[in-house]
């Protein structure tokens, strides 16, 4: 490695140094040969054991070709975008891309260490690393890295990815892999950031609506008896259309007490159409229309079905309902996390949120200890052109899928090896649901949707065969959720009083914070550095106490929780500008419409709050 390579690299990317220091022997430097080109610059071919060898570069004008490289991406990159390199080689496209676009901020990504290697032996490192670049990742010789997937998951800019096009060949594999990574993550990302948006103030709202009846209702996992589910048949049932072809068996189960019964989400609605009640229903959407989803329950006036629900669940929900209730704290309720975390064994008495309340049940039974968890309904695609079965029928679920809608749909396995038609959000909570399964060793989960997805970890047998195999005798079902809170309110008040001072305190902090913005704007536009120095570090200060101010912490941070994200994303960039009149001139736009959104939540929660 060149020594001024090295020196860059111990300043800048001291692990990088070290690694490259410590394995150098590990790697296998072979394969690669440095040649020069017909042009005079040098090039690298790629020479693998008993295959054909490939040029990284031009074999005759590398820095031509580099020229067509950037050129073919040029239009696509505007001021706001950030350019991700996969693969470096020996970087005449960056070097290019720096000439182009000069104060534009990227990333560099090898995933062939030795290829990084060999470039460090034989051009200069400070040709494309500079001030500009955010980072630079390389994949170990044993290892692959994925920190690269961060940016991807943190910026709020648009990236731009430009692959060297010979590591389409090259590594053919780890690039398709790579580029599968990053498809999901920003697919991941995008929902993430849809549900944050669509559900931040209604998670908090309702939390907070709730938490009087989360007081005066047991605990799921806290209070009720776990010997009446340990060791015992549960059997979830979802809305899926497969639920239609075993009622008749679900009614026998019911019938003899084989297992229990439990309802999630809108299945409710085909169960009461078939006339097989559950044991209870569970349920944790923090939407209005929630609610919908019981009204045939409550106008038929079945009231003696325990519901169990999230306690960031639709207020409107639990207050419809007069029958018997039992909570369970999710993750996304601040309020009980507030309130009760003293209270509270976190590892167990906290479900964590997840996209279906199946997923969610399927926690609390294997907390509980039931064993076998078995599902039914839970199809997680389309059946027969259906998204629900029977007696699912109103505004908010449309159970039969329209021809468009199927054409544009996913594919994915069934149970049987066929493909079969389903959705993102299907997908999402597959995978969801799957991620789970690895965390409850030694238990049995059965999945009897007939031509439902395949669900990694759950097995699929006909219910006929969990009839006759699992559910074989039957259990005693006693009034369960019969049972006193054990929440000590004692404890409560003192978290109020300390709320209702931090509340005070945080208003003098965005006032202070509104100060040092408007000192900045100042100081940014008449260049007056040392003044500006001074205000950035007195933000600093203020920010740091805003972040952990409990009023901001517990409650409007999660209410306006999509900004409080791009903040932190834009604050870990902006902490990297080493040009000060830039750093003001970019705190000033984002936090200015930060603090909008700050005063805005505020107004919104006060009267909530104010009524604990």
């Amino acid at each position: 490695m060149l020594v001024d390579n090295i020196l860059l690299l111990r300043e800048r990317y001291p692990a990088l140094r070290t690694y490259f220091s410590e394995h150098e022997g590990d790697l296998t430097l072979e394969q690669f040969k440095t040649l020069e080109s017909r042009a005079g610059s040098e090039t690298i071919r790629y020479e693998p054991n008993n295959e054909k060898p490939l040029m990284v570069h031009s074999m005759y004008d590398p820095v031509r070709e580099a020229e067509r490289i950037i050129a073919s991406h040029a239009e696509k990159i505007t001021e706001k975008t950030h350019v991700f390199f996969y693969g470096v080689g020996f970087g005449y496209h960056v070097e290019k891309f720096i000439e182009m676009f000069p104060n534009q901020s990227y990333s560099l990504y090898e995933p062939i260490p030795e290829m990084f290697l060999e470039m460090s032996k034989n051009r200069e490192l400070g040709n494309i690393i500079n001030k500009n670049t955010q980072n630079v990742y390389v994949d170990r010789h044993n290892v692959e890295m994925f920190d690269y997937l961060d940016e991807f998951t943190t910026s709020n800019r648009n990236i731009h990815l430009i692959v060297l096009p010979s590591y389409k060949n090259i590594i053919k594999e780890k690039y398709e892999q790579f580029h599968q990574n990053i498809k999901d993550t920003i697919i991941n990302r995008q929902t993430n950031l849809h549900t944050d948006a669509s559900f931040q103030k209604l998670w908090v709202m309702n939390s907070l609506i709730n938490f009087e009846t989360v007081l005066n209702t047991p605990n799921m996992l806290k209070d009720i008896d776990r010997s009446q589910f340990e060791g015992k048949p549960a059997l979830i049932v979802s809305a899926g259309p497969s639920l239609a072809e075993d009622i008749e068996h679900i009614r026998y189960i019911k019938n003899n007490n084989l297992a229990y019964i439990f309802s999630v989400g809108s299945a409710i609605n085909s169960l009461i159409e078939y006339d097989v009640l559950p044991d209870a229903v569970f349920t944790y959407d923090p939407r209005v229309k929630n609610k919908i989803v019981f009204d045939k329950m409550i106008s038929q006036n079945i009231d003696h079905i325990p519901m169990v629900f999230g306690s960031s669940v639709g207020y409107e929900t639990i207050e419809n309902y007069q029958g018997p209730k039992v909570h369970f704290i999710t993750s996304q309720d601040r309020t009980s996390l507030y309130f009760l975390k003293e209270q509270l064994n976190l590892e167990h008495d906290l479900i964590l949120d997840s996209p279906s309340i199946a997923v969610m049940t399927f926690q609390i039974l294997n907390k509980l200890g039931a064993d076998p968890i078995v599902f039914a309904g839970q199809n997680l695609g389309y059946l027969h052109g259906r998204h629900y079965s029977k007696g699912i029928e109103y505004d908010i679920a449309q159970s039969a899928i329209n021809e468009k809608k199927l054409e544009k749909a996913l594919t994915t396995k069934d149970v049987y090896g066929n493909e079969i038609k389903t959705n993102q959000t299907f997908n999402n909570m597959r995978e969801n649901l799957e991620s789970f399964v690895p965390l409850y060793e030694r238990k049995t989960f059965i999945n009897t949707t007939k031509g439902g997805a395949e669900i990694k970890g759950v097995p699929f047998q006909t219910i006929e065969e969990v009839i006759n195999n699992q559910f074989i005798k039957p259990i005693q079902k006693l009034d369960w959720w019969k049972k006193d809170n054990s929440y000590d309110e004692k404890h409560i008040q003192p978290l109020k009083t300390t709320l209702l001072e931090s509340r005070k305190e945080y208003e003098k902090i965005i006032s202070k914070l509104t100060n040092s913005i408007n000192s900045i704007s100042i100081y940014t536009k008449t260049r007056r550095k040392l003044q500006l120095i001074t205000e950035l570090n007195n933000f600093d200060y203020d920010y740091n106490k805003l972040i952990k101010n409990q009023y901001y912490m517990n409650f409007l941070a999660f209410f306006i929780r999509v900004n409080a994200n791009l903040l932190e994303n834009e604050l870990k960039m902006l902490n990297k500008e080493t040009d000060v009149f830039v750093r003001g001139k970019e705190m000033e736009k984002v936090f200015t419409n930060f603090i909008e959104h700050c005063k805005q939540g505020t107004k919104e929660l006060e009267e909530v709050l104010s009524a604990i």
